[in-house]
C-alpha cells in the first residue's frame, strides 16, 4: 500500500507521518533544483544509453570487417589455391609410414603386446 509522491513511492505509515508537509514537497517538485536533478538524471541516463549503442556499434564494426575480409580475401584463396588434395595425400602418406613401423614392432616376439598376450595366456590357461 504505498502511494505515489511526484516519483517516489512511500509506505501508507510514512506518508502518514508527513501529513501537512504535501505543499513542501509540490514546491519543492515545482522548483528549479529539482527540475535541474531530474535533468541531470536524464542526462545521465542518456550517457549510459550511448555509451551502449557505441559499444555495439563498434563491435558490429569489427565484426563487419572481419566478415568483409573472409569474402573478398579468404575465399577467393582457398577456391585458387587449394591445398585439400596436398594435405590429403600427406596424411594418408604418414598414415603408410605409421601403419607398417606399427605392425613391424606389433609382430616381433620381444613385442611388450607379445609379452602382455604371452602372460594373459599363461595365467588363464596354465
Amino acid at each position: 500500500m504505498s502511494k505515489k509522491i511526484g516519483t517516489t513511492n512511500v509506505s501508507k505509515e510514512v506518508f502518514e507521518g508527513l501529513k501537512g508537509f504535501e505543499d513542501v514537497f509540490e514546491d519543492y517538485v515545482k522548483s528549479e533544483e529539482y527540475k535541474e536533478h531530474e535533468r541531470k538524471d536524464r542526462d545521465t541516463a542518456k550517457v549510459g544509453e550511448q555509451y551502449e549503442l557505441q559499444h555495439f556499434l563498434e563491435q558490429e564494426n569489427s565484426r563487419l570487417s572481419a566478415l568483409e575480409i573472409f569474402l573478398t580475401k579468404k575465399i577467393p584463396l582457398i577456391m585458387n589455391f587449394s591445398q585439400t588434395e596436398k594435405l590429403i595425400l600427406v596424411q594418408m602418406d604418414r598414415k603408410k609410414v605409421l601403419k607398417e613401423k606399427l605392425s613391424g614392432d606389433l609382430i616381433k616376439l620381444d613385442s611388450p603386446l607379445q609379452k602382455n598376450l604371452a602372460q594373459l595366456m599363461n595365467s588363464h590357461f596354465a
